[in-house]
């Protein structure tokens, strides 16, 4: 399997939790990847969220020697977490504001390691970078 195929298995995973609506690996680009399958019902507050995602970069890029773990946006009933990989990639995670984060906190941490491991790969197929 290519490095996509890959995290989308990883990002199936992750939305296998309760309380994670939806998530995606960005890409500063607006590219990434997103699984098919979703909970989250808002489908207009989901295209919001990947059309602002670009946005977060410069911010990312800015406090990553600092180490930047986190960046949590509070939006009403939903929570958006982007837990940056890399300077260009990141996990983007939705869920409800009142949720388990100790639980949602590990759950993150073990799929940015899983996701780092596949970007690291070395492939001798271009075609299958994500």
């Amino acid at each position: 399997m290519g490095k996509r195929e890959d995290a989308l298995l990883v990002l199936d995973d992750l939305l296998q939790l309760d309380d994670v609506l939806s998530c995606m690996l960005a890409r500063r680009d607006l590219g990434g990847v997103v699984p098919t399958k979703m909970k989250l019902k808002d489908t207009s507050f989901w295209n919001i969220v990947k059309e602002s995602t670009s946005q977060v970069f410069p911010i990312i890029e800015k406090f990553f020697l600092y180490k930047v773990e986190r960046i949590n946006l509070e939006l009403g009933e939903y929570m958006i977490i982007f837990a940056p990989i890399t300077k260009t990639y990141s996990l983007l995670v939705i869920i409800p504001a009142l949720s388990n984060m100790g639980l949602i906190d590990v759950e993150i941490e073990n799929t940015k390691r899983k996701i780092k491991a596949i970007l690291d790969r070395k492939e001798d197929d271009s075609s299958s970078s994500i």
